[in-house]
């Protein structure tokens, strides 16, 4: 695929961060999908969700058609990406390719067993000391996911989305101690199965979709900073290391580009030639921003659709909006801070009679700035060879 051909899948993903390909646990999950599949995508960073087609992240473009976003009447919060992921999952299984297709009755009843584990286990665990734990959010989470921003958008941003994670937060364990007791059995039942079927993956030599969904919490847990605990009670599982190691070493391109990896640009990755549901020519286009639905691909009297640098600038286009607006209304609120701080500390300084007490009180109304630093420790290594 050219670098001037439109892709016919998109994954709007976080950016990554501490080795990993996405801040999100979920967007690596759904990029991994892709890539045990061998289905051909490109990846674009998105600094926020507001700048994701879908209004969430993940998101997958799919030739204009957008999946991952919220449907008409879903009322349900999502505020990691669980629900996107799950419905971009659905539909790659669906329409485009099913990693899912060669199990039996039994072996999808162990998938949805180890699914519902990951999910209740290892995510509730990131989320437990990604945004939940308050010390490791502002020393890791805050700046890493602040870093793309202008102060104090840095800090105000991400302490915005670390709400909606506490109101979303419903299921998780109420304290520390209940959420390593929970992760250790986890990681024991994982290695146990490990074990018995001989990998290389969960389920045996075929992977699976719950490969995607483990191996993104693994090798979450495995590098992030904020993840200290769980990496501490990895140690003790071998094979999960073992397992992360593997998985990476085959499916993801590494930076010198002597591994290609399996899917993405790699050569060999699958087309819409072989999706289970191929294109239709008549496929419907999706609304862009300005309103104005673009146009599919194909079909006579029918407009030419969009390139992928146009498109990208319209949707790009609201957040950048956003962003100025809310600098200059930041810019203006703290001028006038200071400028009526500066006007009382001026007044003080020339007294009239008989009102020193008053100048003096006056004296103590300026304003000092409060400058935090960020504590960003950067990548860490943490798989041992």
């Amino acid at each position: 695929m050219s670098s001037s051909e439109t892709p016919e899948l998109i994954l709007h993903r976080w950016p990554g961060r501490w080795n990993l390909p996405s801040l999100s646990p979920e967007c690596i999950a759904v990029e991994t999908y892709l890539r045990l599949a061998g289905l051909r995508f490109a990846a674009e960073d998105c600094r926020t969700h507001y700048a994701s087609p879908s209004g969430a992240l993940p998101a997958l473009d799919q030739n204009l058609d957008v999946v991952g976003g919220a449907v008409p009447g879903d009322t349900n919060r999502d505020p990691n990406g669980t629900l996107a992921r799950h419905r971009i999952v659905e539909h790659l299984r669906r329409k485009v390719r099913d990693v899912d297709a060669h199990l039996g009755p039994d072996d999808r009843a162990q998938l949805a067993a180890y699914v519902a584990l990951v999910e209740h286990k290892l995510a509730t665990t990131t989320a437990w000391y990604q945004w939940i734990d308050k010390d490791r959010f502002a020393k890791h989470t805050r700046p890493a996911y602040g870093a793309a921003f202008p102060a104090p958008l840095s800090h105000v941003l991400p302490w915005m989305w670390r709400r909606t994670q506490l109101a979303g937060a419903v299921a998780v364990e109420s304290n520390d101690q209940r959420v390593r007791d929970g992760l250790r059995d986890a990681y024991a039942s994982l290695a146990s199965k490990l074990a018995s079927t001989g990998g290389p993956y969960l389920l045996g030599a075929e992977p699976t979709s719950v490969d995607a969904l483990l191996f993104a919490h693994l090798a979450y847990h495995a590098r992030a900073p904020c993840m200290d605990v769980a990496r501490g009670i990895m140690k003790a599982f071998p094979a999960l290391v073992k397992y992360v190691e593997d998985v990476e070493r085959s499916l993801f391109p590494t930076p010198d580009g002597g591994n290609p990896g399996r899917g993405g640009s790699a050569p060999g990755a699958l087309d819409s030639s072989s999706w289970r549901e191929p294109p239709s020519a008549n496929a419907r286009g999706r609304r862009n921003w300005w309103g104005r639905r673009e146009s599919g691909f194909g079909g006579d009297g029918e407009e030419k659709p969009l390139s992928a640098m146009e498109r990208r600038f319209r949707r790009r286009s609201r957040w950048s909006v956003l962003i100025a607006v809310g600098a200059v209304a930041t810019y203006l609120f703290a001028g006038d801070v200071v400028t009526i701080a500066m006007e009382g500390i001026e007044q003080g300084d020339e007294p009239s009679p008989g009102d020193d007490d008053d100048d003096d009180d006056d004296d103590d109304d300026g304003v000092e700035p409060n400058h935090d630093e960020d504590d960003d420790e950067g990548s860490e290594e943490v798989l041992e060879e």
